[in-house]
């Protein structure tokens, strides 16, 4: 070894921060590792110290890079077993692993071997350094700028998956999984964007302790297990302190290295907290006016949501009550049954169900007719696509969903598949056969017999319509069904219509 590599006196050994910058050093010759280690002992960046790892020939850093993805550098040497060894690990970091991140500094005691400007052209390597010149303070300087790269691409591919997440929830705001990845989406940005926080969490009251908050979403050290926790459980010490103060006077308080947030509601009784730990310095003052405006707003569209679900659940239980109004109403006066119910009474008899199950579809039925009434287009006949209101519609009765009465099940089931056809070529899901439930059959192919007879077709053109779509759009036994009583449920329309 040469005095190039002396840098300093061998410093006492120093404990790693809680989170460091992972740095592989590749080379053949164990006195590099060791001047490395030694000059880059006391490095700081971000708060965060080197966590070092070695390999000695190309063969054991291609092991040691795909064991360790989240390295920030890498420090490798050309030449080790072969004259292209170094190069080799470059292609397979960038090509095999496909890591596009970490940071590449090709360090070389023989330049010759690696020409820069043709190694710098083949390769995707972010730096290069002879070993002659690389002395205490260019390695520093090297190893500075290569991690402000790291911290900003990794910065910038954090902040494109938080906003892929926010993306994808503004499909549908309103469903509570939407919701919960849209705060998951603003959280991680808000992690990346504010001081480096080393976890940036959000938690909302526990609904069956409301004296408790439980985190709602999390980003950073130990996220995955944070969801679903209490946040007394998540926070430090010195920030449970505080905790109480914050929510007491609905405040934000402000330490050098974490920060509460409360989030006030003006539909719940009680607000929300942003808490960020872990960060390697105070706010300043623009990143606290972020901070307050994502507390403003994530709380507003929260409520938004959090009343949705209320009303929802109110729609849910009136709808349970009507319906059992509606089902004694079927069976006490059948004289007030639409011409569509009586004909599913038709067919249930020809079916010979039970007297309980015909009228459980029968009443089924007279809230399925109601509902998918809303479906006409203008000029009266069935949409076969769901437009944008129909989608509005179709949320208006989500509620529903929510009822535990069977009747209401099996209409809103029927509502859904709609468009199904036994084939598999309908929509939405293209289920086929047995998979479209019997009720859904029964309420399209009767809504069918009865728009072909309302359209004054002899009696021989609806059969013939019907063989035509027995086994496409139709069930086949239902189908036959009606084909063999046709003359009869025809001649029943007319009189009733």
């Amino acid at each position: 070894m040469g005095a190039t590599y002396l840098f300093a006196e061998e410093p006492q050994q120093q404990e790693l921060p809680e989170e460091s910058w992972k740095i592989l050093i590749v080379d053949d010759e164990p006195e590099v590792h060791a001047v490395t280690k030694l000059a880059l002992s006391d490095f700081q960046f971000l708060g965060r110290g080197l966590e070092f790892h070695s390999a000695y020939s190309g063969m054991e850093a291609c092991e040691l890079a795909k064991a360790h993805p989240d390295a920030a550098i890498v420090l490798l040497d050309v030449v080790m077993e072969t004259d292209d060894a170094g190069l080799n690990v470059a292609r397979y970091i960038r090509e095999e692993l496909n890591n596009r991140y970490t940071r590449i500094i090709l360090r070389t005691g023989q330049p010759g071997q690696a020409p820069e400007r043709t190694v710098i052209v083949n390769y995707d390597i972010n730096d290069y350094k002879s070993k002659t010149e690389l002395t205490a303070q260019k390695l520093f300087t090297a190893v500075m700028s290569s991690l402000r790269s790291y911290r900003d691409i990794i910065s910038i591919v954090q902040s494109r998956t938080g906003l892929e997440k926010i993306i994808a929830s503004m499909n549908n705001l309103f469903v509570l999984q939407s919701m919960d990845q849209l705060i998951s989406g603003v959280v991680q940005q808000l992690g990346w964007l504010i001081g480096g926080a080393r976890q940036t969490i959000f938690a909302t009251v526990d609904r069956s302790n409301r004296t408790e908050f439980k985190v709602r979403a999390a980003y950073g050290e130990d996220a995955d297990q944070l969801a679903g926790q209490l946040l007394k459980s998540a926070l430090p010490k010195e920030a449970l302190v505080e905790l109480a103060g914050v929510v007491k006077t609905h405040s934000t308080y402000y330490a050098d290295d974490f920060v509460i947030a409360y989030c006030a509601s003006e539909s719940q009784p009680e607000g929300a907290l942003l808490c960020l730990t872990g960060l390697v310095r105070p706010l300043n003052e623009r990143e606290r006016e972020m901070l307050q405006l994502f507390a403003d707003n994530v709380q507003v569209a929260l409520d938004n949501v959090l009343c949705l679900q209320d009303s929802n659940q109110l729609f849910s239980d009136l709808a349970t009550r009507l319906v059992t109004l509606e089902t004694e109403a079927y069976a006490l006066h059948p004289e007030q049954r639409s011409l569509y119910v009586q004909t599913i009474d038709q067919m249930t008899a020809l079916l010979e169900l039970s007297g309980e199950e015909r009228q459980h579809l029968g009443t089924a039925a007279g809230v399925y007719e109601r509902i998918v009434s809303r479906f006409i287009t203008p000029d009266g006949s069935m949409a076969e696509r769901i437009s944008p209101t129909q989608k509005r519609l179709i949320q208006a009765v989500r509620p529903l969903h929510a009822s535990p009465h069977p009747v209401v099940n099996t209409a809103v089931q029927a509502l859904e598949e709609r468009l199904e056809r036994f084939d598999g070529m309908g929509l939405p899901q293209g289920s086929e056969g047995e998979q479209v439930a019997f009720a859904s059959y029964l309420f399209n192919i009767t809504g069918l017999f009865i728009e072909l007879v309302k359209q004054d077709l002899p009696l021989e053109d609806v059969v013939a319509r019907l063989r035509e779509e027995q086994g496409n759009y139709l069930n086949p036994a239902l189908c036959e069904l009606i084909i063999e009583h046709a003359h009869s449920l025809y001649q029943f329309v007319l009189e009733h219509e």
